[in-house]
């Protein structure tokens, strides 16, 4: 069974939005080497934005509707037992899952795979980039 937290963002800042986005989709983490194929990619995936370019469209979805202060992001892991899921991908997936949640809000999904704790990072949006309306937790 999942469990899902959400991480009390202490800096909230356009600096700390860049450097969380930046942390979550480091290639030493997120790197799968699938054995079947031979492909390597990486486990990182947007929702209504690319993950490689998330934090310049957070900005300005932001600088759109005048909301670039205040709370930035919100930042949530999802995290698994070792060996409670089958497959990074089925980790992965799970993540995408998670994200549908926040629907109309970009979002970035990585997973941490270089520890036995696997784990999903999402870093969403405190704008909706549909709405304009901040999120409300």
């Amino acid at each position: 069974m999942a469990i899902v937290a959400a991480i009390k963002g202490r800096t909230q800042s356009k600096t700390a939005t860049g450097k969380v986005i930046t942390y979550v989709i480091q290639q030493k983490k997120t790197l799968f080497h699938y054995e079947e194929t031979g492909q390597k990619y990486r486990l990182i995936s947007g929702q209504n934005c690319v993950a490689e370019t998330a934090f310049k469209e957070f900005m300005a979805t932001k600088i759109q509707y005048g909301k670039d202060n205040g709370v930035f992001y919100k930042q949530f892991v999802q995290s698994f037992k070792p060996g409670e899921a089958a497959s990074p991908k089925e980790i992965h997936q799970m993540g995408l899952e998670l994200a549908e949640y926040f629907k109309g809000f970009e979002v970035v999904i990585a997973t941490h795979i270089d520890e036995d704790h696997w784990h999903n990072h999402l870093i969403v949006n405190s704008v909706n980039a549909e709405t304009g309306l901040k999120i409300q937790f």
